[in-house]
Protein backbone atom coordinates (compact mmCIF):
# COMPACT_ATOMS: atom_id res chain seq x y z
CA UNK A 1 0.00 0.00 0.00
CA UNK A 2 1.66 3.44 -1.47
CA UNK A 3 1.19 6.05 1.03
CA UNK A 4 1.27 9.74 0.02
CA UNK A 5 4.41 11.99 0.74
CA UNK A 6 3.75 15.50 1.88
CA UNK A 7 6.54 17.98 -0.50
CA UNK A 8 8.93 19.15 1.76
CA UNK A 9 9.36 23.06 2.48
CA UNK A 10 12.10 24.40 0.27
CA UNK A 11 13.34 25.89 3.30
CA UNK A 12 14.01 22.33 4.58
CA UNK A 13 15.34 21.00 1.17
CA UNK A 14 18.05 24.09 1.21
CA UNK A 15 19.41 23.00 4.79
CA UNK A 16 20.21 19.76 3.57
CA UNK A 17 21.97 20.32 0.95
CA UNK A 18 24.07 22.92 2.99
CA UNK A 19 24.23 19.77 5.49
CA UNK A 20 25.46 17.66 2.36
CA UNK A 21 27.89 20.45 1.31
CA UNK A 22 29.36 20.24 4.96
CA UNK A 23 29.68 16.36 4.84
CA UNK A 24 31.83 16.60 1.30
CA UNK A 25 33.63 19.33 3.02
CA UNK A 26 34.39 16.70 5.98
CA UNK A 27 35.09 14.11 3.72
CA UNK A 28 37.70 16.03 1.60
CA UNK A 29 39.29 17.50 4.73
CA UNK A 30 40.61 13.86 5.22
CA UNK A 31 41.45 13.81 1.55
CA UNK A 32 45.05 14.30 -0.50
CA UNK A 33 42.92 18.01 -2.17
CA UNK A 34 40.81 19.35 1.06
CA UNK A 35 38.55 22.66 -0.47
CA UNK A 36 39.80 25.61 0.82
CA UNK A 37 38.07 28.14 2.51
CA UNK A 38 37.27 29.63 -0.52
CA UNK A 39 35.98 26.62 -1.83
CA UNK A 40 33.90 25.69 0.45
CA UNK A 41 31.86 29.29 0.66
CA UNK A 42 31.96 29.49 -3.30
CA UNK A 43 29.64 25.79 -2.99
CA UNK A 44 27.45 27.38 -0.09
CA UNK A 45 27.05 30.13 -2.18
CA UNK A 46 25.54 28.10 -4.99
CA UNK A 47 23.50 26.63 -2.99
CA UNK A 48 21.59 29.64 -1.90
CA UNK A 49 22.00 31.12 -4.84
CA UNK A 50 20.28 27.71 -6.72
CA UNK A 51 16.84 28.25 -3.69
CA UNK A 52 16.61 31.52 -4.44
CA UNK A 53 16.24 31.06 -8.50
CA UNK A 54 13.41 28.81 -7.37
CA UNK A 55 12.19 30.66 -4.84
CA UNK A 56 11.79 33.10 -7.71
CA UNK A 57 10.44 30.91 -10.31
CA UNK A 58 7.77 29.69 -8.01
CA UNK A 59 6.84 33.01 -6.96
CA UNK A 60 6.45 34.27 -10.81
CA UNK A 61 4.57 30.93 -11.62
CA UNK A 62 2.14 31.14 -8.82
CA UNK A 63 1.07 34.25 -10.38
CA UNK A 64 0.28 32.76 -13.55
CA UNK A 65 -1.95 30.07 -12.15
CA UNK A 66 -4.05 32.44 -10.15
Amino acid sequence: MATVVEPRPLADLEQDAVARVEQEMARRAKGVKPWTTTEYVDQIARVHARYEQRRTWLRLHEQEAA
